[in-house]
């Protein structure tokens, strides 16, 4: 999450982030994030929120996985920021550190997709879909989350509903469709893996 898409949200007439999702709150909302507060929800005013740094706001989402997922939660998570900044050096640290065994295998990996990740608006997003036929978009992080990386799969039409079933409850390697996808985003810029996955 980036501070431009906070104060696009608050352009939008959104004023709080409930659970990744920016909302409208009628009233004081300030007493609405009160009765929010202590129940280990994660919910924010918008407005607080547009004077974090982008490194603040990074650590937040960091640690939305690293509570759920721990060192497999924060590894994912570095390895999206590796792949979507091509750069390597934090998270090759980081590997060394927990996941010594694996460094050659995994770097190499994430400087590969480094190269094929493409960045796109949803537009051109939207056309990438419709040309390929995708019908289920697969995500590496949470899929309604700034910079998740989605994949793009064709499968069987009366396959699509048993992948997508609780796509949007997952919080890593969420399965869509791309009409639930579409709907539910507004990014100013998205990462797609440009291969698209098809069924054999």
């Amino acid at each position: 999450m980036r501070r431009e898409q906070i104060e696009a949200w608050i352009a939008q007439g959104y004023n709080v982030l409930d659970h990744r999702k920016p909302k409208v709150v009628e009233g004081d909302i300030w007493a609405y994030l009160n009765e929010c507060d202590g129940h280990g929800t994660d919910v924010y005013a918008l407005s607080e929120l547009a004077k974090w740094s982008d490194g603040e706001l990074a650590q937040m989402e960091l640690k939305k996985y690293v509570d759920q997922y721990g060192q497999m939660g924060e590894k994912l998570f570095l390895r999206n920021e590796a792949i979507r900044n091509k750069e390597f050096d934090k998270y090759n640290a980081f590997l060394k550190l927990f996941f010594v065994d694996s460094v050659e295998k995994d770097m190499e990996e994430v400087k590969f997709l480094a190269d094929r990740v493409k960045r796109v608006s949803k537009e051109e997003m939207e056309q990438w879909v419709v040309s390929n036929y995708v019908n289920v978009l697969l995500s590496d992080l949470h899929c309604l989350d700034y910079g998740a990386i989605i994949n793009g799969m064709v499968l069987p039409s009366e396959e699509v509903f048993m992948y997508t079933e609780n796509g949007l409850n997952e919080t890593i390697d969420c399965h869509v469709t791309p009409m639930e996808y579409f709907s539910h985003t507004n990014h100013e810029d998205y990462w797609i893996n440009p291969i698209v996955k098809k069924a054999l």
